[in-house]
């Protein structure tokens, strides 16, 4: 349970550090007045990210929210930066949800044991096409080995992704072992765009190979979900 532990937290870092949802807190002084966002997005969001049919059984949510501009505003270190940025791009609301079984399940030799889903809605695909390009870097610039501390052998990877129906995609496997001799330590990030809309999906797992095959049926349902939301 330590293992999973050490990964488990890792993931929580990681969904803050490359800003993938950029999900805020109550505090901080954005200087922006929140804007009012009309629930039809809400909606629209939900229905991009995993359901529950698309989880394993013994998932339940453990957190979910939504991130409107200004709780992005709150935690940018230049704030005024950030508002610019984020109007120009025309992004509207971004939601993510994260599921957690209540002990490590899986099938087999892999083991998933946290699975974060996310998207956020633009008002037109360029604004959406640029988040994706700077996520995209920022993810492939990362220094995993500094970032997984601790973490021996880790070996980054760019995976083919599967044909689904995005605009783009990026599939990034990270890999290593707590200690020399343990169960390989899996850590998924996927990026999608379609359209308007951007969408990222997290998880964590020890396994072998047969976890990409799991990996591969959650960004089938994800790029699914995105592309019947996004009008």
């Amino acid at each position: 349970m330590s293992r999973i532990r050490l990964a488990f937290a890792a993931l929580a870092l990681l969904v803050a550090s490359l800003s993938i949802l950029a999900v805020g807190c109550d505090g901080g002084e954005g200087g922006v007045e929140p804007t009012p966002v009309p629930s039809k997005f809400e909606e629209q969001l939900r229905r991009m990210v995993l359901q529950a049919e698309d989880v394993p059984s013994g998932f339940t949510v453990v957190d979910e929210e939504f991130s409107t501009n200004q709780d992005v505003v709150n935690q940018a270190a230049d704030p005024e930066a950030e508002l610019a940025k984020l109007l120009q791009r025309g992004r509207i609301l971004g939601y993510e949800v994260t599921y957690e079984p209540g002990e490590a399940i899986g099938s087999g030799e892999t083991i998933i044991f946290s699975l974060n889903s996310a998207a956020s809605i633009y008002q037109s695909p360029d604004g959406a096409a640029a988040s994706f390009a700077d996520t995209a870097a920022e993810a492939r610039a990362t220094d995993w080995v500094q970032f997984f501390d601790g973490v021996e052998n880790i070996v980054v990877d760019e995976l083919p992704a599967p044909a689904v129906a995005a605009d783009e995609i990026l599939w990034l496997r990270v890999r290593g072992n707590a200690k020399v001799g343990e169960q390989t330590f899996a850590h998924d990030v996927v990026l999608l765009r379609t359209g308007a809309a951007r969408g990222t999906l997290q998880a964590g797992s020890f396994g072998t190979e047969e976890g990409k095959e799991f990996i591969e049926g959650l960004i089938r349902a994800q790029a699914e979900h995105m592309l019947t939301a996004v009008p």
